[in-house]
């Protein structure tokens, strides 16, 4: 079994455990099973935001369109508008598209080489309004 954590690892071990950051990222996973916590009308509230991104100038994406899953999953389908043949784009030109929407929480994960998933909001105590958050879910189509 390999135990290297990349090409050139010597180490086969990190320098310390993840607790300095894990309170914070348990609040987010603990409100991620409240219900309503999920905010109503993505169209009105992301929508706007990841359009302007996906035309501004330079910008490596065209939206094609999106829609509000039953889970409360917001499901945005986006075409890297790379040159035919290039190479995928790296997951860090994904995480452009909803950073515009982030909030004070923010976490990214890519589940495969085509979709993005992303969880942005608010926990208790972060600001003036009630907890509240967004799930989005970014399909790259090539």
């Amino acid at each position: 079994m390999e135990r290297r954590r990349w090409d050139i690892d010597q180490r086969f071990t990190g320098i310390a455990a993840s607790r300095a950051l894990a309170p914070d990222v348990e609040r987010l996973a603990a409100v991620l099973t409240r219900e309503g916590w999920v905010t109503e009308d993505p169209d009105a509230h992301l929508l706007p935001h990841l359009k302007r991104a996906c035309e501004e100038s330079g910008s490596r994406w065209r939206l094609r369109g999106a829609r509000l899953l039953e889970d409360g999953v917001y499901e945005v389908d986006v075409e890297a508008t790379a040159e035919p043949g290039a190479p995928d784009l790296p997951i860090r030109d994904a995480i452009t598209l909803p950073a515009p929407v982030a909030e004070a929480s923010f976490a990214v994960r890519r589940v495969d080489r085509n979709t993005v998933e992303c969880v942005t909001g608010m926990l208790d105590g972060d600001g003036d309004y009630a907890a509240h958050g967004h799930l989005i879910r970014l399909r790259v189509h090539a």
